[in-house]
């Protein structure tokens, strides 16, 4: 340890006489450890921990119904009922879906995100309310019977002054009273990845909040999203088999409706297919590989940056290996000085990090109907990622300068005339020629990648040349409700365009009103 801490010493005063050779093998360094780092930090917040708040996520997966490579296909109600009883596989099976409510408290209504769920949604989540509590058993029995709602920590901060009397008090949700029996933990901001929630509410209310009525006794609609909590030494394959089977029932029974989505798949909850997570499972490993290029790039660049160095420093290696030192010492003498510019630009990556880590909302589109939120944090993990990439770059880069400079014969080196020098010279002029047009090449990529990058954020902003507020779609593959012909008649006259009949009555409608017509007339 005593020669270490020497090494590191002699280090620190070689570094120090060359200021310019150490600020420049920094910040390069800095730029590429900083760009894997910051796509770690994205990594580790959205697929190593994609939802934050929750007690053992490794066990938490879901469910959709549709074989594996398909695309996903959500469930009916009864769907749900088929597989949650009497299964063997998961200790709980939760279900819910997204709605957007009306909110009136102590201002004005409001238009809100939030979620019907299962009374064990919570606990199949391992979620424990910081305030009150969640969901009880008997308020998934009968429906329209459970008037209650869990609020979110921000919707608790916000329109409820965190209040510490919350619990209890009532809340006005589409026009019905509701009262509040638990707020969620900071953390927790909903089941899908990337989607914020405001506030959940018993599945057993969702005839008053979705406005095609009934939907727990319908075998038609397709709606709901599934979570399940594995039990200990189960794997995915044996969960998905029996999840399969315990739905075959239904499928039979239900033949056209369940026609290509007659299975069950069981993802990860890192891949759940129902939120941003299918997406950032795809997109960031890709992006790690290209910053795992821009680090190798680094690491070229800061070797040839060495090996010039080296050749000024020829006589003092030789001096030191006639006095006696070995060849291995005068490697870790040299490692050492490759790892302390690792880590003084892994100390400036972090700092990169840390400015760069909330950009990544910057490259999801803009939507004013769906609240995309992302929370990235470089905890204690990423610290240890940075470390860890930085000291494997110091040796990446410092081996092999350390290798071929300790490699010289020491009476050649000190026997060298002029003319001898003059040729190592030009063989140092050489490798500067190479370091100049790495560092132009890099900095060519850093320009392409740059123009790329604000080429993508410029098409995100095109105008589509039309106003599209106020469009909606309609999907008359998932609709099956009674047909009301003359409605229709009057919906599909409306939609021909501004000239066509009925449009005035059209421009009249609200979007809810808008919503059901189209039901209406599929």
């Amino acid at each position: 340890m005593a020669s270490l801490w020497q090494d590191v010493r002699y280090s620190l005063r070689v570094i120090a006489k060359a200021p310019g050779f150490a600020a420049i093998a920094v910040l390069t360094l800095a730029l590429g450890i900083g760009a894997n780092t910051t796509i770690f930090s994205w990594i580790n917040s959205t697929l190593l921990n994609p939802v934050p708040g929750l007690s053992r996520p490794h066990e938490v997966v879901s469910l959709t119904l549709s074989k594996p490579g398909d695309n996903p296909f959500p469930f009916t109600y009864p769907d749900l009922e088929a597989m949650r009883d009497g299964q063997q596989s998961f200790t709980g099976i939760a279900a819910c879906n997204f709605t957007q409510v009306s909110l009136k408290g102590k201002n004005k209504p409001e238009r809100i995100w939030g979620m019907v769920a299962s009374a064990n949604y919570f606990d199949v989540l391992g979620v424990r309310p910081i305030l009150g509590r969640g969901f009880l058993p008997e308020e998934d029995k009968k429906p329209g019977g459970a008037p209650v709602a869990v609020i979110s920590y921000r919707l608790w901060q916000t329109h409820f002054a965190a209040s510490p009397d919350i619990v209890g008090q009532t809340i006005g949700i589409n026009e019905h009273p509701y009262t509040i029996v638990g707020v969620t933990p900071a953390a927790f901001q909903g089941s899908q990845t990337g989607v914020r929630t405001e506030i959940w509410l018993p599945i057993m209310m969702q005839a008053q909040l979705n406005p095609l009525g009934d939907l727990l006794h319908d075998h038609h609609q397709f709606w709901l999203l599934m979570f399940g909590r594995l039990k200990p030494g189960v794997t995915l394959e044996q969960a998905q088999q029996e999840m399969t089977l315990r739905l075959q029932p239904e499928v039979q029974a239900y033949p056209e409706e369940h026609k290509g989505h007659d299975a069950v798949t069981v993802y990860p909850l890192w891949r759940n297919p129902f939120g941003l997570n299918m997406f950032l499972s795809t997109l960031l490993p890709a992006l790690m590989c290209i910053a795992g290029l821009v680090l190798l790039l680094a690491c070229v660049n800061v070797a040839n940056l060495m090996l010039v160095r080296s050749v000024g420093r020829r006589r003092e290696i030789a001096i030191r290996m006639a006095l006696g030192v070995s060849r291995w010492r005068l490697v870790r003498q040299l490692l050492v000085e490759s790892l302390i510019l690792a880590l003084a630009g892994g100390a400036v990556a972090l700092f990169i990090t840390f400015w760069t880590q909330g950009t990544l909302m910057t490259f999801m589109p803009v939507t004013e109907d769906l609240p995309l939120s992302l929370t990235i944090e470089a905890d204690r993990t990423v610290l240890l990622a940075t470390a860890v990439i930085s000291v494997l770059t110091g040796v990446i880069f410092g081996i092999l300068p350390a290798l071929r400079s300790s490699g010289v014969a020491p009476a050649a080196v000190l026997k060298e005339e002029t003319g001898s020098a003059s040729g190592t010279l030009r063989k140092a002029r050489l490798a500067s020629c190479l370091v100049v047009a790495q560092i132009s090449l890099s900095l060519l990529l850093l320009v392409c990648a740059g123009l790329f990058i604000r080429s993508f954020r410029s098409a995100e902003q095109i105008d589509a040349g039309f106003v599209y507020r106020g469009i909606y779609g309609v999907d008359r593959s998932r609709i099956r409700s009674p047909v009301d012909h003359q409605t229709g008649s009057a919906a599909r006259r409306a939609i021909g365009g501004p000239d066509k009949p009925g449009a005035a009555f059209w421009r009249g409608l609200n979007q809810r009103q808008a919503r059901r017509i189209c039901f209406a007339g599929q």
